[in-house]
């Protein structure tokens, strides 16, 4: 087992005169950003340290004071103490792991199993209540501890049982977070596991294909409709680093949680919302969402209220003009439709829209749940004579468990082996047809060239 040191507070803060070896202020947790947390069961939940903020409620968890999480490196682990407190917990180097179990000189081994083992839950001595009370009383590993010890047929379980069944009890007794970064992998995770349904189904190895076949870089120029809380805009706004365009279609609603929580900064400001009504339009201009605003002489308000407002719509009214004659100047090199079960109309709409804004050349990538409508598609694609590289692609994904001599996969109905299909292409132009037909032929061919 690893060798443990003493919890300390978690509060402390970080000293200026740290050593060179330690890590810069900057890498430390600060209010006014957000933090994945999670616990023994992996259950994960992002939060925001704003100034309004004092405490975390993680599940059934008793509530974690900010100031605990304040000033704490990305991976700490806090562990709630005898004592009620929350407080860093730290390791040390693992121990050298003892020699297998029943081994000897000879070199041969003696095979054991959990055959004979009982499973109908007489062999613990404890009774639920006296677990409750003990967990009033006493610390997670206590706990753990006393009910290992009380346990008839535990020192009868192999080594690995034995490590298996004290990490059961440890998720279900011990009450521990670990504080993650928000990264794109760690909210794709989050919001797969809270709910898929609001991400689309796109799990993480999905969204860095759509990134890989877009091909996604700094200063491109890209068209998108994303129903996945924003998860593709904002990996694309990281990708980009401030340099280029992401024209975001919507429709109704344009959830931003994705861009909001993986803390991009400045680099927000590449994504620019558009309307698909707009974009629809023969004369975008005439519509409310384009339409100048006019000075406003109704109302109690005072004049200098009206005049800030007057200044901010007047700044809006520029900033949309701005982003719809932006997009109307070139067309763009990608094209990228992540959409619902149950808008397929609204996707169906915006590849129509979005492949008169494709440049020649640019790639086309529409995720999808479902196997026939992107397939009907891809036939579509390929007979059109407009396509060329059309592709349906399927991801396999399988999660391992990596311990010594039990290193298999993971087999749980939660697997989601397979997660939705990834339809690509490249748009084409036939010189021929953009001339009007009229190509070019010489009057008279060239002679022969004779030998001499």
């Amino acid at each position: 087992m690893a060798s443990e040191e003493p919890m300390v507070a978690a509060s402390a803060p970080a000293s200026s005169s740290a050593p060179s070896g330690l890590r810069p202020a900057a890498k430390l947790l600060q209010r006014g950003m957000h933090v994945v947390l999670r616990d023994m069961e992996a259950t994960q939940k992002v939060f925001w340290l704003g100034q309004g903020c004092k405490d975390l409620r993680m599940g059934r968890y008793p509530p974690i004071p900010i100031e605990v999480v304040l000033d704490q490196p990305y991976g700490a682990i806090l562990r709630r103490s005898e004592g009620g407190q929350w407080l860093r917990y730290r390791r040390t180097c693992e121990e050298q792991p003892p020699p297998p179990a029943g081994g000897d000189e000879g070199g041969e081994e003696e095979y054991v199993s959990n055959a004979l083992l009982a499973q109908d839950n007489s062999a613990q001595a404890l009774s639920p209540g006296e677990v409750s009370e003990l967990k009033g009383r006493c610390s997670g590993e206590e706990v753990v501890a006393a009910i290992a010890s009380n346990s008839a047929t535990f020192a009868t379980k192999t080594k690995f049982a034995q490590e298996k069944y004290l990490r059961k009890k440890e998720q279900k007794h011990v009450q521990q977070v670990t504080l993650l970064r928000a990264t794109l992998f760690e909210l794709c995770d989050t919001y797969m596991k809270a709910s898929r349904n609001k991400v689309c189904g796109l799990r993480f190895d999905m969204l860095s294909s759509i990134l890989c076949q877009a091909d996604v870089q700094t200063g491109g120029r890209y068209l998108v409709l994303d129903s996945a809380c924003g998860l593709v805009v904002a990996a694309m706004a990281q990708q980009l680093c401030g340099s280029g365009q992401v024209f975001r279609m919507y429709r109704g609603g344009c959830p931003e949680k994705a861009l909001v929580e993986l803390d991009l900064g400045e680099r927000r400001s590449v994504v620019r919302p558009l309307p698909l009504q707009v974009l629809q339009s023969d004369d975008p201009w005439s519509l409310e969402w384009l339409r100048q605003p006019e000075p406003t002489t109704t109302g109690e308000a005072s004049e200098e209220l009206l005049a800030s407002k007057l200044v901010s719509r007047q700044e809006r009214f520029r900033s949309r003009s701005a982003d719809v004659r932006g997009l109307q100047a070139r067309p763009v090199d990608s094209l990228i439709i992540v959409a619902g079960d149950e808008e397929s109309d609204l996707a169906s709409e915006a590849l129509e829209v979005g492949l008169s804004h494709l440049a020649p050349g640019g790639r086309l990538v529409v995720f999808g749940q479902h196997l026939q409508p992107l397939a009907a598609r891809q036939g579509v694609f390929r007979t059109s004579g407009a396509f060329v590289d059309v592709k349906l692609n399927q991801l396999f994904t399988r999660e391992y468990q990596v311990l010594p001599q039990r290193t298999h996969p993971i087999m749980t109905a939660e697997a989601m082996l397979c997660e939705g299909f990834l339809l690509t292409a490249t748009k084409v132009t036939n010189e021929e047809r953009a001339s009007g037909g009229d190509a070019v032929v010489d009057e008279a061919p060239r002679k022969k060239r004779q030998r001499s």
